[in-house]
C-alpha cells in the first residue's frame, strides 16, 4: 500500500512515530511488545502512531514491524535534516570504499575472535598459509578492482583451500555462529565494532536461509563469491552471494 506526500509528512510530524521509525531502522524488526518498552507508551497510543505510519512501516509473518522502502526514504530524510540543523544523526552508506575497508575489518575481528576463542591463532602452519595468502593480495588487485590475473587468482584459491581444509571445524563453527548472528539483528562481532550491518535491500533483515547462504560464500568460498560479484556482476555488490540474496551492507553509526 503506497503513502501520499500529506500523509507522508503527516507521519514525520510526530516524535514518537519519528522515534518509531528510528527504533526499526536500528533494529530492523521490532514486535508490538518491544516497541511499547522502548517507547514508554501504552498499547492504545502505540497503536495510534502505528496506524499514521501506515505505508512507512509494515507488519512481517513472524508479527514483527518493519520499515518499508519509503520508511527508509522517510530515515534518511529525517537523518540529512538533523545533519543539516547539526544534530547528531545516523549515516546510511552505500557500497564505497569506506564501507568496503569497514566489511574487510569486520570480517578480520570475526575470524580472529573464532581463532582467538579456539586456541587455533597461534597455530605455526595457520599463520604460514595466512601470510601467504595475503602476500598475493597486492598483485591480485592491480588496476581497476575487478581485473583479476589468473595466475595470483589460482594461487590464492589453492592457499585458502588448504586454509580451511586445515581448519575445518574452526570455520564450520565461524559459519554458524556468523550466521545465527546475522539472522538475529543483520551484525557479528566485527560489524558492530565496524558499525555496520547487513540487511535486505528492501531494509528488512535476513531470514536464516538467506543469512547462510551469504556467510557460506565469505566462510568456505570467498575467492570465487568476490570474483563472481566484481567480475559477473559489476551492479554494486562486493560479492555474488550478496546479489543472491538481495543483501546490502549499510553504516549504523551514532555521533
Amino acid at each position: 500500500m503506497g503513502i501520499g506526500e500529506d500523509e507522508f509528512f503527516e507521519a514525520l510530524a510526530n516524535p514518537i512515530r519519528r522515534r518509531i521509525i528510528e527504533l526499526l531502522y536500528d533494529r530492523v524488526e521490532l514486535s508490538h511488545k518491544e516497541l511499547m518498552e522502548e517507547l514508554g507508551v501504552s498499547s492504545g497510543l502505540l497503536n495510534f502512531h502505528l496506524r499514521k505510519l501506515d505505508g512507512l512501516i509494515a507488519k512481517t509473518e513472524r508479527g514483527t514491524y518493519t520499515l518499508t522502502p519509503e520508511g527508509a526514504a522517510a530515515y534518511r530524510i529525517m537523518r540529512e535534516a538533523r545533519r543539516r540543523l547539526g544534530e547528531p544523526h545516523d549515516a546510511l552508506g552505500g557500497v564505497d570504499t569506506g564501507l568496503a575497508l569497514r566489511r574487510a575489518l569486520a570480517a578480520l575481528i570475526d575470524v580472529a575472535a573464532i581463532f582467538t576463542a579456539t586456541g587455533a591463532l597461534l597455530d605455526p602452519q595457520l599463520l604460514s598459509l595466512s601470510a601467504s595468502a595475503l602476500s598475493h593480495l597486492p598483485s591480485l588487485l592491480q588496476g581497476h578492482p575487478w581485473m583479476f590475473h589468473a595466475d595470483h587468482a589460482a594461487e590464492l584459491g589453492s592457499l585458502v583451500a588448504r586454509l580451511v581444509a586445515a581448519y575445518s571445524h574452526v570455520f564450520f563453527a565461524l559459519f554458524i555462529i556468523l550466521t545465527l548472528m546475522e539472522a538475529y539483528k543483520g551484525q557479528t562481532l566485527g560489524k558492530y565494532v565496524m558499525g555496520i550491518r547487513v540487511v535486505k535491500r528492501s531494509g528488512r533483515r535476513l531470514d536464516l536461509t538467506e543469512a547462510a547462504i551469504r556467510n557460506a560464500g565469505k566462510v568456505f568460498l570467498l575467492p570465487i563469491d568476490l570474483a563472481l560479484g566484481l567480475l559477473v556482476l559489476r551492479k554494486g555488490y562486493l560479492r555474488y552471494t550478496d546479489y543472491y540474496v538481495d543483501a546490502v551492507v549499510v553504516r549504523v553509526e551514532r555521533g
